[in-house]
């Protein structure tokens, strides 16, 4: 295990956590293949219960794409293929066979919420803002969290952040029904209330109710519209207005 992705078992869960808070948590190359080799030991894991995605620190949970990996200097297959590893992975945390919650202990951005998005929960810290700001990049989601999304709230109020990509609260969200708690605690433990009723079912309990969830899903279909959604967003990467943006944003910095 490196250094960007951090793992622990407190008690029947794993809780994974984005390790790189000089970055704000944004996600890596290197913090990819850590995702894959964790998620696919944990969907081997029967004991398992749940798991919560999380980030280090106190500012973020996650702002997305580090743009030193995820630059605009890419061509379009060149973009697809830097994008689809992290489609893979929303997918697979999507379709694990136990519950999984994004606890969101800071502000997410971008590829953040699509991570978020694969989620089946999410619980937040208060005062806090959220915003999928791809649309503000010249570009759409590029995870797979734009068809996420769609299933995660009404459509109407999906289709209507992606294009406005503006900032919502915490209440907000939990108004909307992204978010299902709010919470006061940033960091996890296993005498948290709030996680009371996960601990106390059986892990055969858990991947009961999660193989009912999957089944009103139409898993195909999921993983093709996912994997439609980083096509489109590879053919945006390369316009004018994704690299026009990319520079604005890093002049800034």
């Amino acid at each position: 295990m490196g250094d960007s992705l951090l793992k622990v078992y407190p008690e029947q869960f794993a809780v994974l956590t984005l390790n790189r808070p000089h970055k704000l948590n944004a996600v890596s190359k290197t913090m990819i293949h850590e995702l894959i080799e964790q998620i696919n030991e944990i969907e081997q894991t029967h004991e398992m219960k749940f798991l919560i995605v999380t980030g280090s620190g106190n500012k973020a949970f996650c702002s997305g794409g580090d743009l030193n990996d995820f630059h605009g200097d890419l061509e379009e297959e060149e973009a697809y293929q830097t994008l689809k590893p992290m489609q893979e992975i929303l997918y697979k945390i999507a379709t694990l066979p136990v519950p999984t919650i994004a606890w969101l202990n800071g502000l997410a951005r971008g590829g953040g919420l699509e991570i978020a998005s694969a989620c089946d929960f999410r619980f937040t810290v208060p005062e806090e803002n959220f915003g999928f700001i791809q649309g503000k990049l010249g570009i759409s989601t590029g995870w797979g969290g734009g068809t996420l999304l769609y299933r995660r709230v009404d459509p109407q109020l999906a289709f209507q952040w992606l294009i406005e990509a503006d900032l919502k609260k915490s209440d907000e969200l939990l108004k909307m029904g992204f978010v299902q708690k709010i919470v006061n605690d940033r960091s996890i433990s296993s005498d948290n209330k709030l996680l009371e009723p996960y601990l106390n079912r059986s892990a055969d309990q858990m991947r009961l109710w999660k193989s009912q969830r999957l089944k009103y899903i139409d898993l195909d279909q999921l993983k093709q519209q996912m994997d439609d959604e980083v096509r489109a967003c590879s053919r945006l990467w390369v316009s004018n207005e994704h690299k026009q943006a990319v520079q604005q944003f890093l002049s800034k910095k």
